[in-house]
């Protein structure tokens, strides 16, 4: 598989390049050993590349066939989701096929970092312009059923995580895998078990609270939780599965 870095047009080789790529593109540096945007590249490209193995497994668990096909993969890719600024930043996406369906994975990378800093109702308490109050609206319509009260305590990053992947084009089918590296983050002394603990209550709140159904014979070594739902939103239906992988 090949990765890419935004424009497609660079083509990433070594984790030094992801690194770089990865650091130009970030005013704030987010990039250290042990955090979730170094221990991603470690596993997909590093001296002992992991990450292709992981989907390739979690693509057959939910799919059962062994005609996949892993064919791009974009790091930082936006996945635009409605018409406004700021589309969800997908930390890898990788396109393929299965069978004949075109599929799209959306990854979320973690170490111990919080799905955002504010649950959807604290969004709409913190919304001081237009197109912030728009955006939630259609995000509460489409995905929510127009009941912001009744969701207004799960995390708004998660919201958009969904909207994201959702709106993918030319995908039939949407994976949405949480991937937390906290073994790698240990070796640093980085992982926090509290932390750690919120973010998957605050993941497994999410998938339930919107009605995606537990697939317990799918989870099993990595994978925590597991979920699949036929999501309908803007006058589209496709099937939606996720995962809670710890690595």
């Amino acid at each position: 598989m090949k990765y890419y870095f935004k424009n497609k047009d660079r083509e990433i080789h070594k984790k030094e390049e992801w690194e770089k790529a990865f650091c130009d593109a970030d005013s704030r540096n987010h990039w250290k050993e042990g955090r979730s945007a170094e221990c991603l590249a470690e596993d997909f490209i590093g001296s002992n590349p992991q990450g292709e193995k992981t989907i390739n497994d979690m693509l057959y668990r939910f799919i059962h066939s062994n005609n996949i096909s892993l064919n791009k993969a974009e790091i930082e890719h936006e996945s635009k989701f409605d018409s406004y600024k700021s589309p969800r930043m997908q930390d890898l996406a990788i396109w393929g096929k299965i069978d004949e369906q075109n599929f799209f994975i959306g990854i979320e990378a973690k170490v111990d970092e919080p799905f955002g800093s504010k649950t959807i109702a604290e969004q709409r308490n913190s919304l001081n312009h237009t197109d912030a109050d728009k955006r939630l609206d259609e995000l509460v319509k489409n995905y929510l059923n127009g009941n912001e009260v009744k969701y207004g305590t799960l995390r708004y990053q998660l919201l958009c995580y969904l909207a994201g992947s959702f709106c993918e084009e030319n995908a039939d089918i949407i994976f949405m895998p949480v991937i937390v590296y906290k073994s790698r983050s240990e070796k640093y002394n980085l992982y926090d078990t509290k932390k750690g603990e919120i973010n998957e209550k605050a993941y497994k709140q999410f998938m339930d609270s919107l009605g995606f159904e537990p697939m317990e014979q799918i989870i099993g070594g990595q994978i925590a939780y597991a979920y699949h739902k036929k999501v309908s939103a803007l006058g589209k239906e496709k099937d939606v599965y996720s995962c809670y992988i710890i690595k």
